[in-house]
């Protein structure tokens, strides 16, 4: 924890007396200025472009009291000087720029964010359209709470997507071509299972992935066509490592890691082709298809060199492991929509989906353990070597078809059926080399079936006030075929009412979700069926009477509750339990602006957030497990914005961040967060501000 002291005093006094000093200094700018000159006609203008241009470059000041490692896992703004927004526009009449007619160049949140994007749009009509984006993210997290604080992670993911039309405006085809990256990079930490232990281990995490897309579009014969190919390259270099004694997290047992090192060598390749049509005939029935058909290749491999004792106490020279797999999945995807207009007021939908895929997988084990007992005594050579070959079919069918009816301006209402079939096998073998090899042969199949119905509407009691609800109950696939479907109930419902100024809405759901599950422990009976009851709740309002000022606020309330049959060792026993977590979410937040004179804009926000969690709920027994997160979040913030001249704001304000978590204090915190900034306006609209 950190406490306040004196440096956190001079930090407060040398910023006020800035503050004071700019102040100061643009006060006397402003009243020292001659009366604005009436605008150029010609200003902003460089040929026959118009340029229009923002930039706003400043400061953001930092004083941290408390867990900086959780402030950094929540928010990670950091102080110095940071981008807020800047935008550059050059445009000129249609068709009329020698290499483009419009160029847009934007970015914000460079520096002392914890993101940030730069965004580029370049046009000329009739011939091309550009657009870019490259965004660059900084995560950090570090929690004590979480994984005994070895799940870590200090990384920069960059990210970047590029897209060039050409013909843009040509009706008949227009031609796509396309690309991206990203680039995931960082430390931390993360965990292995060796010897009956847990063991923290050192990573640096790594991976990259490139897509390259290619395609066309356009009309003919009155439907709107498309078709568009692709290929992505990805692989995994990540490295984990231990270089130093590492007793574990049971230091009590004999288990200890001298060295590890471990690499995910990983190269992948997705090629995928997409088509797409579309015709609108007349104006009473609509048709829409696509479908998609993608393969994907991908080699992994773990290499690790163990050395240390294993829980016997036995000296471990070497345990070496050598994995290899190869995988290809096979998709193929198809989508048919259609929307039939009977009359005005009433029409048919109904959207058809069909997915199947196939994965051929193979892999390798090898592990080569040579030992010695407690005294240096060599013991028996070990190796162990596996295999295993799998073949997944996979074929889904999902039909929903939906009616509407909006009888009046008053009353609209919408009731339909959901049924999905799916089909799924399983074959291939388990090899082991013992003494002997021996094969298992795998051969399973599966077939299911889920019905499902949703219905709602859409009520105005006045001319000024609307209700919409809507409600699905049914079932859904389980993602694991051996076990039931899930079996759900979701409903929201929303009121919007409009009088003059003010608008307020209101809004609910309700969600109810049964998950089943088994185990092979015949000896307990239990219904294993994993219950989750969600309610939500939430009002807003909003008061507009001018031009110059607004006032909001609203209130959210989030319950969760989550109840999980299970099984505990207990001593030696297999003991049936339970594991119940808990949300009792609140949150609060009142927003206003004001603009007393034509200078000045102030703007103001406070944010209230607080989980109970499970209140005074406590565990009777060791096998009854109750979690939740009760915490408290404040974030009160202000802004105001001063307008020098017709070319130059200055901003400033301050946010303040105050975390209370009531399980683990330790990780509470506040931050004070003052910035200011300069923001420059370019062109002919400068002042129209």
């Amino acid at each position: 924890m950190f406490a306040h002291t004196d440096k956190n005093k001079k930090f407060w006094r040398s910023s006020l007396l800035l503050l004071a000093a700019l102040v100061l200094g643009l006060t006397g700018t402003v009243y020292s200025q001659t009366p604005t000159p009436t605008p150029d006609p010609h200003d902003g203008m460089v040929g026959s472009y118009r340029v229009t241009a923002t930039t706003e470059i400043g400061y953001r000041w930092r004083s941290l009291t408390g867990s900086l490692e959780k402030y950094r896992s929540d928010l990670n703004y950091k102080a110095g000087i940071r981008s807020f927004d800047t935008n550059f526009l050059m445009e000129t009449e249609s068709g009329k720029g020698k290499l483009f007619d419009t160029l847009l160049v934007s970015n914000s949140g460079w520096g002392s964010d914890p993101n940030g994007f730069v965004r580029v749009n370049m046009e000329k009509t009739g011939y091309y359209d550009f657009t870019s984006t490259v965004r660059q993210i900084t995560y950090f997290n570090n929690l004590i709470n979480h994984v005994l604080n070895e799940h870590t992670q200090d990384t920069k993911n960059t990210l970047g997507d590029f897209d060039l039309k050409i013909l843009p405006q040509n009706e008949l085809i227009r031609f796509n071509l396309g690309g991206s990256f990203t680039h995931y990079k960082g430390t931390g930490l993360w965990t292995t299972r060796a010897y009956s232990d847990e063991f923290p281990v050192n990573a640096d995490f790594n991976n990259r992935s490139n897509d390259m897309r290619v395609g066309a579009e356009g009309t003919l014969f009155g439907f709107d066509w498309g078709v568009t190919g692709g290929f992505r390259n990805f692989n995994e270099r990540s490295h984990y490592f231990i270089t130093t004694l590492n007793p574990g997290n049971n230091p009590a047992n004999f288990a200890v890691i001298n060295t590890l090192d471990r690499t995910f060598p990983v190269n992948g390749q997705s090629d995928f082709t997409q088509g797409t049509l579309h015709r609108m005939f007349g104006d009473r029935f609509d048709f829409t298809g696509k479908i998609i058909y993608a393969v994907t290749n991908t080699t992994s491999n773990m290499f690790e060199l163990i050395t240390g004792r294993d829980n016997s106490n036995n000296f471990v020279d070497s345990d070496t492991f050598t994995i290899s797999g190869q995988a290809k999945r096979i998709q193929t995807r198809g989508d048919l929509g259609a929307t039939w207009n009977v009359t005005d007021n009433f029409r048919i939908s109904n959207t058809f989906s069909f997915d199947q895929f196939a994965i051929n997988g193979a892999g390798a084990f090898d592990e080569a353990l040579f030992r010695r007992n407690a005294i240096g005594n060599p013991l028996a050579n070990s190796f162990t070597r596996t295999a295993g070959l799998r073949v997944d079919k996979y074929r889904r069918i999902t039909n929903t078809i939906e009616a509407d009816e909006q009888i009046n301006n008053k009353i609209g209402f919408h009731i339909g059926y959901r049924f999905t079939h799916r089909n799924s096998t399983i074959t291939g073998f388990d090899a082991q080399s013992l003494p002997t090899v021996t094969n298992t042969p795998i051969s399973e199949s599966e077939v299911n079936s889920t019905h499902s119905v949703l219905a709602g509407m859409k009520i105005k009691p006045t001319k000024f006030w609307a209700i919409f609800w809507d409600i699905e109950h049914g079932q859904a696939d389980n993602v694991f075929t051996r076990n039931e479907n899930y079996k759900y109930t979701n409903f929201r419902v929303r009121s919007n009412v409009n009088v003059k100024d003010l608008t307020f809405n209101v809004s609910g759901a309700i969600r109810n979700n049964e998950n089943p599950s088994n185990d092979f422990i015949t000896s307990l009976t239990i219904d294993y069926v994993t219950s989750i009851r969600s309610r939500f709740f939430s009002t807003s309002a909003e008061w507009n009477p001018r031009s110059r000022f607004s006032l909001g606020g609203g209130y959210t309330m989030r319950y969760i509750t989550s109840h999980t049959p299970i099984i505990l060792p207990v001593g030696s026993v297999q003991t049936q339990g339970t594991s119940d977590y808990f949300v009792r979410d609140h949150f609060v937040y009142i927003d206003g602006s004001v603009k007393p004179f034509s200078r000045l804009s102030l703007y103001g926000s406070y944010r209230f957030d607080r989980d109970k969690g499970q209140g005074s709920r406590v565990s009777s027994a060791i096998q009854f497990l109750i979690g939740s997160y009760p915490m408290d979040f404040t974030t009160p913030e202000f802004r105001a914005a001063f307008r020098i001249n017709r070319y130059v704001d200055w901003d400033f304000g301050y946010q303040f961040y105050d975390y209370k978590d009531i399980q683990t204090p330790t990780q509470n915190y506040r931050a004070h967060l003052p910035y200011t900034s300069i923001r420059i306006y370019f062109g002919k609209d400068a002042g129209a501000r």
